[in-house]
């Protein structure tokens, strides 16, 4: 893609209001990135060009390959998502996109030793068949699959929810290194972006998209991993999970899984005995609905057009399209919706009941 048409791209994602959807939407809809920009301009102020360019520039001191979706080095998995993000930071082995074999293998920050140590060992043996393992270089199951990988001599890429310059974890410095020389650090933030609780949640989005599969060991009912997997189930991956003790509230999450009929798995041949190698069109589970009428009444997160509830007009979808997969405050939420606050607390348990939403730390909670 040449200069100008990358500029206009990152001033049009990072426009405020303009996520991954409606950037699609303002794109197809107005003929163009260029047009898209014209037209939005005239109702709110976009991106500067000057900080594009130098976004562009940066790319280019840090040896950084900056993908858009229009690029043929875009992954074919990822594209195939709704909410693909319309461009890709890339740090280190580009060529590993181009492979669309890849497995993600996702669970608990604060693991068991013996759970990380099956993660590292099925990440290894898988990788020894060509698979390009997908993690997000989170303590813990994150770390132990990127380090399986490494150390098998396979190949592997951390999705992060930071710039592709920013190290998180800290303790992660060294595996960073090894992943910049022998794999892929991969994340859809400029530069410099700090980590953000609301970034995992989306971040984790990509690292199911990038996959035909998600593996997820020892995680929790309200864990990050059960939203990857919930979100890999919606864009027609496979899902698969590491039975756990029922007295470790760890394995809760997987054994969750299990029951809602993800495949069971023990080892790597349980994987690469079920894994697709040829080229999938994959079936999302929930279509989003039809775009609205105006694209710029609604941000992309508090969009009820991206609801996976179709055709009601209740209070029930009226509260659920205000909740996003990143998650939102539950006092935030009273105070949007303008019901008492008893009726919405009331209604979320009932929501949550319904696996349409779960719960996460700081008194937030999120669409599954």
């Amino acid at each position: 893609m040449d200069k100008k048409k990358l500029i206009q791209y990152i001033q049009l994602i990072n426009t405020p209001g303009i996520g991954p959807v409606n950037f699609k939407k303002v794109v197809s809809r107005f003929g163009g990135v260029e047009k898209a920009l014209a037209e939005i301009s005239r109702k709110r102020k976009v991106f500067p060009m000057a900080k594009a360019e130098e976004e562009l520039m940066t790319a280019e001191i840090k040896n950084v390959k900056i993908i858009t979706i229009e690029d043929e080095q875009y992954p074919y998995n990822l594209k195939q998502i709704e909410d693909a993000p319309p461009i890709l930071y890339a740090l280190g082995d580009v060529t590993l996109l181009q492979n669309d074999n890849m497995l993600a293998v996702v669970g608990s920050r604060n693991a068991s030793l013996s759970a990380r140590r099956l993660a590292g060992q099925i990440s290894a043996e898988t990788a020894k068949q060509n698979i390009v393992i997908v993690s997000g270089m989170a303590r813990g199951i994150d770390a132990a699959a990127h380090t399986g990988a490494l150390q098998s001599g396979g190949k592997t890429i951390a999705v992060v929810g930071t710039g592709v310059d920013v190290v998180y974890p800290k303790e992660n410095e060294k595996l960073y290194q090894e992943l910049i020389k022998n794999g892929l650090v991969l994340s859809e933030y400029p530069f410099r972006t700090q980590p953000q609780a609301s970034n995992f949640p989306r971040r984790n989005r990509i690292v199911s998209g990038l996959s035909k599969g998600v593996l997820v060991v020892e995680a929790g009912i309200q864990s990050g991993s059960l939203i990857t997997a919930h979100q890999a189930l919606e864009q027609g991956r496979d899902v698969y999970a590491v039975p756990g003790s029922p007295y470790d509230g760890r394995s809760s999450g997987c054994n969750k899984l299990l029951k809602e009929g993800a495949v069971l798995v023990e080892s790597a041949a349980d994987i690469v005995e079920n894994y697709n190698f040829s080229p999938v069109i994959f079936t999302p589970q929930k279509p989003r609905e039809p775009e609205i009428a105006d694209l710029f009444e609604y941000s992309l997160d508090n969009d009820k057009n991206n609801s996976d509830i179709s055709g009601q007009t209740d209070e029930y979808s009226e509260l659920l399209s205000l909740i996003s997969e990143s998650g939102e405050d539950i006092d935030a939420l009273i105070r949007a919706s303008s019901l008492p606050t008893e009726r919405v607390l009331t209604m979320i348990m009932e929501l949550e009941l319904e696996d349409k939403i779960i719960r996460l730390p700081g008194n937030k909670v999120a669409k599954t």
